[in-house]
């Protein structure tokens, strides 16, 4: 896992000492800027972006007001700590309206530092986290809003396609994802394969020695194939059939497994 990056931002130099002393040892990647004009250089090059500023308010000819507003223009989820010695209630509420994440009145100790900066970066991951999911659910929208307009498409030719479709399941063969109903399946590797081989060969169905071959990649008696695709199989059912009853995927007495979308 990357280290957090934050940079320190603080025009006087004994404020900016103790700051990376305060976060030296928690397995941070700072990095420092002497004044408003270099923290913003180092905003627009940065090749990896910060994940929290340490900003001081009073600084000259640009100051903390603005390095925020240019923060949060670069990146909305980017957590930022105000530290000033110098507070108004009018800088303290501009700061806050900007989303800052904390607001802290110099001299702050360490121990308060250290704290502040981790709840700061759980907010930031809280939000990342929040915002890929958003994301993901816009994009499974537009691909059935995509989907709404290939129905008549035969399943030979849907096999061959990036999103396939059968009934409430739609599977993105390119990111590996799938979902039904409009939810996101958790599924293992196995289970994935499994569920694309039975959708595609469906409405026929597929032995056990098929699916192993198909969904694990290798073959296998018919004793073995049974035993290890009845578990693959049970478990698929477990995140997918309502009320865990066979209705997607069912059982064809000798001849093995059959994906139903009806």
């Amino acid at each position: 896992m990357t280290a957090p990056r934050i940079l320190i931002i603080d025009d006087e130099p004994n404020i900016r000492l103790i700051l990376e002393r305060a976060l030296r040892h928690e397995g941070y990647d700072l990095d420092i800027a002497a004044n408003g004009a270099e923290a913003l250089q180092k905003l627009a090059g940065a090749n990896c972006p910060y994940d929290l500023l340490l900003l001081d308010l009073q600084m000259e000819p640009v100051d903390g007001l603005q390095v925020l507003q240019a923060a949060r223009e670069q990146d909305p989820d980017l957590a930022v700590i105000i530290l000033t010695a110098h507070s108004t209630v009018d800088s303290a509420i501009e700061a806050l309206r900007r989303n800052a994440f904390d607001y802290l009145l110099k001299p702050a100790l360490p121990e308060t530092i250290r704290r502040r900066v981790h709840a700061g970066l759980q907010q930031r991951r809280r939000a990342l986290q929040q915002r890929q999911l958003m994301g993901q659910v816009e994009t499974f929208r537009r691909i059935l809003v995509e989907l709404d307009d290939d129905d008549s498409l035969p399943a030979s030719r849907l096999a061959h396609t990036r999103f396939i479709r059968s009934g409430n399941l739609v599977i993105d063969s390119h990111h590996r994802t799938a979902t039904l109903k409009g939810r996101l399946l958790e599924l293992t590797t196995a289970e994935f394969e499994t569920l694309l081989c039975l959708v595609k060969a469906a409405p026929n169905p597929l032995s056990p020695r098929q699916l192993v071959n198909c969904a694990l990649g290798y073959n296998a008696n018919e004793s073995e194939a049974r035993k290890v695709i009845k578990w693959h199989i049970h478990r698929l059912r477990r995140k997918i059939e309502p009320d865990r009853k066979p209705h997607y995927i069912k059982t064809v007495r000798h001849k093995g497994y059959l994906w139903s979308n009806e």
